[in-house]
Formats: C-alpha cells, structure tokens, sequence
C-alpha cells in the first residue's frame, strides 16, 4: 500500500468517525428538546426554543466530531511516518 493510499483511507475513516459524533450530538440535542418540551407539558420548566436546543447540539458536534477526526488523522499519519522510516531503515 502506498503512503497516498494509506493517507487517503486515514482521510476516510476520519470522516467516518466525524459523521458518527456529529450524528450523535445531534440526537442527543433531539431527545433534550423532546425531554425539555416534556417538562414544560408537565409544568416544570419554560417552553423550550427547538432552534436554540438544536443550534446548540449541532456545535457542540461539530467541536466534538472535529476534535477526534483530528485526533484520527493525527494517528494515521504518525503510523504513516512511523512505517515508512521502518521500511527506509
């Protein structure tokens, strides 16, 4: 496998794991505002704004997901460098 190639599948599996965390935050902003707006039926709390539950979902997905695609990309290229100094030594 070329170092490109291995490059290119690193790029993918980071993009993978960018969509996973996103998807995740995301969901998890779509079952608060279902649990906020539960709340505010029963009278405990104030009627939630779901763009402002969402907006806040979908940054902290995106800090989050472009944090580890980061940390992802990182490790492959370590391993790139570090197997390709193998190969050369």
């Amino acid at each position: 496998m070329t170092r490109r190639l291995a490059a290119l599948v690193w790029v993918a599996i980071a993009a993978a794991v960018w969509s996973g965390f996103f998807d995740l935050y995301v969901s998890r902003g779509a079952r608060e505002y279902l649990q906020l707006s539960a709340e505010s039926e029963l009278g405990r709390a104030p009627r939630p704004s779901m763009t402002t539950v969402m907006a806040e979902a979908r940054h902290a997905g995106a800090v989050a997901a472009s944090s580890w695609a980061l940390v992802v990309i990182a490790a492959g290229w370590g391993t790139i460098a570090l197997v390709g100094k193998r190969r050369e030594g």
